[in-house]
């Protein structure tokens, strides 16, 4: 019995997940949401526990990559709940959950895309097949640009602000010719930590959003008048 949830993205989600069944979920979607959502949405999964005379035995959540800010309040949040149900937290790659939930519907090479900034994207690539479990792969962070492969069969992830627009070019056409519109799921993540419980974080002090980039200020400039 998993409660899960996910803020990498506009999407705030939580759910809750046992032996391979989404019991319960809530989600919305909105810039800077997550602070105002997130604790209303796991008090009724808590509820939920409640009224069902059930108890989690696990929390779980997206670590990343995906938005600086989300990622940050997810884990604070799970890491108060977890500290005051004792309960182990499995963190869970943002893009092993969005591969999870297209396992059944593509195979091949296939390649996660989650939008940073700028022209920036991070990037994945996942050998899918519908019998086998998702294994992490290696993530890499570059421009837009670089991303297609002609040994990639698929892409697929969130498709926003400059990036949806990069995908409409001339440049991002064979992108945009095999890319599945898809965004992390707090359901995707709960079922898939119910398969990891084996990699839940003893040491919470330790674990740290997964940025997967350098974020870095801009060297101030003094104004000229």
């Amino acid at each position: 019995m998993i409660i899960a949830c996910d803020t990498s993205s506009v999407v705030c989600s939580v759910a809750l997940a046992s032996r391979g069944e989404i019991l319960f979920k809530r989600e919305a979607s909105g810039g800077q949401i997550h602070i105002e959502k997130l604790t209303p949405f796991l008090k009724e999964a808590l509820s939920y526990c409640t009224s069902n005379n059930i108890s989690p035995d696990a929390l779980a959540l997206a670590i990343g990559p995906g938005s600086f800010n989300g990622l940050r309040i997810g884990l604070a949040t799970m890491k108060a709940l977890a500290m005051s149900l004792e309960l182990p937290l499995i963190p869970i790659p943002t893009t092993d959950a969005m591969a999870f939930g297209l396992q059944k519907m593509i195979n091949g090479p296939s390649r996660a895309v989650i939008f940073s900034h700028r022209n920036f994207v991070h990037f994945a690539d996942y050998h899918l097949k519908d019998e086998e479990q998702v294994a992490t792969p290696e993530f890499h962070y570059g421009v837009w640009d670089d991303l297609f492969d002609e040994k990639i069969d698929n892409y697929f992830g969130t498709a926003d602000r400059g990036f949806a627009e990069w995908l409409q070019g001339t440049q991002g056409n064979p992108v945009k010719q095999k890319f599945y519109p898809i965004a992390a799921d707090a359901g995707q993540v709960a079922l898939l930590a119910e398969m990891r419980r084996d990699r839940a974080v003893a040491d919470l002090d330790a674990l740290e959003p997964f940025y997967n980039a350098k974020y870095e200020a801009k060297k101030w400039v003094p104004p000229s008048f």
